[in-house]
Order: structure tokens, then C-alpha cells, then sequence
């Protein structure tokens, strides 16, 4: 539970580091065609695509340069890569959702997580055996690996520590490409990355045509609360081990509670990072709020009550305002919050304006949320 928790709540917002060990998301970009992403940046000439991928905990002007190859690569270059590539391991759920998206969800032959899975083809094969789990950060099977014999791993890491794994893959051999998405201050930022891996699966055009639509919908959406008169305040999360985490104002999430016409519970905490608040200032905080987002693994208003009967007399309990983005789980206990979400957040950003400005959109029809009871 400890592990899974860690997993989500770096999903959403990356935990601070120290400024030595400080993440990096930016690259700078060369010709335009990426245009809300900070950590990749894609070239194509002729047959030779050109990847730049930012190591969050490396930071380089340059990034990773990945060479991918439209005819046979004989270099012994780990990062040069034939495309497309038919043959792939996850390590982070948002990978999946990111392939699944461009139809190309028989080229996963291992995740890590298996059992975190949500997209119901993807579960079915993990149920068959044609999908392997292949352990986590220092507890991988490598042996495992060497057998699937993948074209990529797509690999993600949280700390300068904890990416010590990716030295043993390539010792074995194994090409691992960093993904970075999760580093991004920007929904579309983030949603933008199937571009990164439009290029590694051979996808291009569908991922250029998929993300224009994502950008159009989300601009859309956007300009529907422009001019809404009052924004509710939203409160988030629950406490993990006494200690309540909220991300800092450049983070993702709350671009997406400021885009749908809320307005967030401590605009005071800066960057992008998560923020430990203890649980009296987060509690004084939560009586006040007039919507509470996220809370934990929570299926009703009596699982928030069991944790602690004080947030009963928060504004948003009493007022039945309360909604988790847990309406679409697996059979196997995956939230496709965490896989497709990531790559359409115009239908997150959809469910919020509902939630906040019910005025403007009906409730009955949330894709991601549900309110509580």
C-alpha cells in the first residue's frame, strides 16, 4: 500500500528535492514542433529521427539523444534504435496509456505493476501470461528482461538513487529510453509526450493527430469558465502517515483546478513540487473549502469519516461536494485516471468544470470522478 501510495502521489506531484539533487524539466526546443512539453524535443531528417530526452536528475543542455533508425541500426550505440519498435517494457502506468492510445497495445510484453493495469485488453494478456511483471526499481527481474528481449524499456526515475537499475540494463545489453512526462507543469505538456512516443512505435501522424485534438478540446473548455462570476475553492488528497502533501502552484493539477475556474486551497506554496502541510493547517484549511478533490483510495463519505471524524465537519462534506477520480477501475484494481488521463486531459479538465460550474455542464455525465456518498 506504502509503495503504491509513493507511486500516485509522485504521479501527481514530484516530490521536492534538494537543490543539488533539484529536477530538471527543460530542454530547449529546435524547430517547434514541440510546443508545450519542457523535457523532450523530436528532428526528423529523411530516415533518422532525432530524440532529446531531459534526465530530470543529469541535467544537461542537451538532454539524452536518442537516434532512432527507419532501416537496420548496426551501431552498438545504446541509443540508437530501430523504429518502430515492436517490443516494449513499461515501468510506469502512464506509459501504457500513452501506447494504448496509438493502437499499439501488443507491443508491451512487460510492465511494471502488472496488476495496476486498467485498459482491458492490456489486463486480458496480463491474465494470459502475455504480459509480464517484471518487478520494480531495485527488485526487477532482470533475467526476466534478458528474456523478453525488448526493443526499449521505457524507464522513469524519482531520485539520483533510485535510477542506479538502468546501469545494470545496459550492462545486460538492454536499450532504456527516460521518460519524463511526470515532471511537466502543464496538462498539455504532459498530454503532449505521445508525441515522444509517436516517434519510438512509428506513430507519428496518429500521435501529431491525436494531441492537436486533446489542444483544441482543452482550449475549448477553457474559454467556457473565462468569465464565471464566483470559483470555488478546492481542497485536495488525504493525510498519509499524519502528513498531508499539496502540490505548489506550477504544478499540473492546479493549472487544471485554475483552467476549470477554481480557485486552490494554499496558492501560497510555490513551484511545482509536493509541500508536506501538517494535518492542523490542513484541517483548518478543509473547513472552508467548497470542494474536495481526490480523497485517497476512498469509495464513500463513511471511508473519510473512518480515517478521521473531524473532516465530517468540513463545508464540503456536509454539502456532499466531495468527488474521487476513481470511477473508472479495472477488474484487476487499475484507476485509468492515472494511464489515459495523462494523455486527455481535456476530459479531466471536462469532469472539473462540471464539478465546479454544474450551471454550465450537468454532473451526470462525469468521466473520471464521482461524487461521493
Amino acid at each position: 500500500m506504502h509503495k503504491l501510495f509513493y507511486i500516485l502521489l509522485i504521479a501527481i506531484f514530484p516530490i521536492s528535492c534538494s537543490e543539488s539533487g533539484k529536477p530538471s524539466s527543460n530542454l530547449s526546443h529546435r524547430n517547434g514542433y514541440v510546443k508545450h512539453a519542457k523535457g523532450f524535443d523530436i528532428e526528423i531528417d529523411g530516415s533518422v529521427t532525432k530524440v532529446w530526452a531531459n534526465n530530470p536528475f543529469e541535467p544537461t543542455a542537451n538532454g539524452l539523444v536518442y537516434t532512432l533508425y527507419a532501416d537496420s541500426v548496426r551501431s552498438i550505440d545504446p541509443n540508437s534504435i530501430q523504429i518502430p519498435i515492436k517490443r516494449v517494457v513499461c515501468m510506469s502506468s502512464t506509459h501504457v496509456g500513452f501506447i494504448g492510445a496509438l493502437g499499439a497495445n501488443s507491443a508491451i510484453v512487460g510492465i511494471s505493476g502488472t496488476k495496476y493495469v486498467n485498459n482491458p485488453k492490456l489486463w486480458e494478456r496480463v491474465v494470459n501470461g502475455q504480459i509480464a511483471e517484471v518487478g520494480y526499481d531495485q527488485t526487477l527481474n532482470y533475467e526476466l528482461l534478458t528474456r523478453l528481449k525488448p526493443d526499449v524499456i521505457f524507464a522513469y526515475g524519482v531520485s539520483s538513487e533510485s535510477l542506479s537499475f538502468i546501469d545494470k540494463l545496459k550492462e545486460l545489453g538492454l536499450k532504456v529510453v527516460m521518460v519524463s512526462d511526470y515532471l511537466e507543469t502543464s496538462p498539455l505538456g504532459r498530454a503532449e509526450w505521445i508525441k515522444f512516443f509517436g516517434a519510438f512505435l512509428g506513430k507519428k501522424e496518429l500521435a501529431d493527430s491525436i494531441f492537436s485534438e486533446v489542444e483544441v478540446s482543452y482550449a475549448k473548455l477553457t474559454q467556457s469558465v473565462e468569465h464565471v462570476d464566483a470559483k470555488p475553492k478546492v481542497f485536495l488528497n488525504l493525510p498519509f502517515r499524519d502528513i498531508w502533501y499539496f502540490p505548489g502552484v506550477d504544478n499540473y493539477f492546479v493549472k487544471l483546478i485554475n483552467d476549470a475556474g477554481g480557485s486552490y486551497v494554499f496558492p501560497e506554496l510555490t513551484g511545482s513540487q509536493s509541500h508536506p502541510v501538517s494535518t492542523e493547517v490542513a484541517y483548518k484549511a478543509g473547513l472552508s473549502c467548497d470542494i474536495w478533490l481526490n480523497p485517497g483510495t476512498a469509495n464513500s463519505l463513511s471511508d473519510i469519516t473512518n480515517s478521521d471524524n473531524r473532516f465530517s465537519k468540513f463545508k464540503s462534506f456536509s454539502n456532499a461536494r466531495v468527488y474521487n477520480n476513481n470511477k473508472r477501475m479495472g477488474q484487476g484494481g487499475g484507476n485509468d485516471f492515472w494511464e489515459s488521463g495523462v494523455v486527455h486531459p481535456e476530459q479531466i479538465l471536462s469532469d472539473m468544470i462540471k464539478i465546479f460550474h454544474p450551471e454550465l455542464m450537468p454532473t451526470d455525465s462525469l468521466y473520471f470522478y464521482r461524487r461521493l456518498e
